[in-house]
């Protein structure tokens, strides 16, 4: 049994990364968009629904001088638009079966560190709530909205291998904390 860590682009991203390692030592990482041209933590799975924006992500990361130390993995191919002509290492699809709409690059994030194998799951950065400012750009998500609907629907499948550090995201699956994770060991 294993443990991963999604990591999300919220403005307390960093604060809750260092929150979880305080809790746990994580098998993998699953890194979102943005995020991922910052993580400097070794291997990690740059998960992202947008693919069409990896190049620049990739290149601002190299600007910085982090190594290529990842795989990007994105939505199976035409599962969303044109997006699936840009390239990258791995194709999964965002959506479980019944689901009606996508949760975000979150939750795409926890699907596969699910089908990944990993039995505990801890959200960072990851509040899904629209005051909750990007990082990078510093803006309100307006979008939120749109995606709160998957996470609705798929609670009752992810809860006991999902738990959340702050916002929307924990008041829907909980706070991780050492009892539950050490259930994975």
């Amino acid at each position: 049994m294993t443990c991963a860590l999604v990591v999300g682009c919220a403005d307390s991203v960093w604060d809750e990364v260092e929150a979880a390692q305080k809790l746990a030592s994580f098998d993998a990482f699953y890194v979102v968009k943005m995020a991922g041209i910052h993580w400097d933590q070794g291997y990690f799975h740059w998960v992202t629904l947008h693919p069409e924006y990896m190049a620049r992500y990739r290149a601002d990361r190299a600007k910085i001088g982090l190594p290529d130390s990842f795989e990007i993995v994105a939505p199976d191919i035409n599962e969303v638009g044109t997006h699936w002509q840009h390239p990258c290492d791995r194709r999964v699809s965002y959506r479980w079966p019944n689901m009606t709409s996508s949760g975000s690059s979150g939750l795409f994030a926890v699907k596969i560190a699910l089908e990944d194998g990993h039995d505990r799951i801890v959200l960072a950065g990851v509040p899904m709530e629209r005051g909750a400012n990007h990082f990078a750009r510093g803006k309100a998500w307006t979008q939120r909205d749109c995606f709160t609907d998957a996470w609705t629907q798929m609670a009752s499948k992810i809860r006991p291998s999902v738990r959340s550090l702050s916002g929307w995201t924990r008041q829907l699956l909980g706070a991780p904390d050492t009892e539950w994770l050490s259930q994975a060991r």
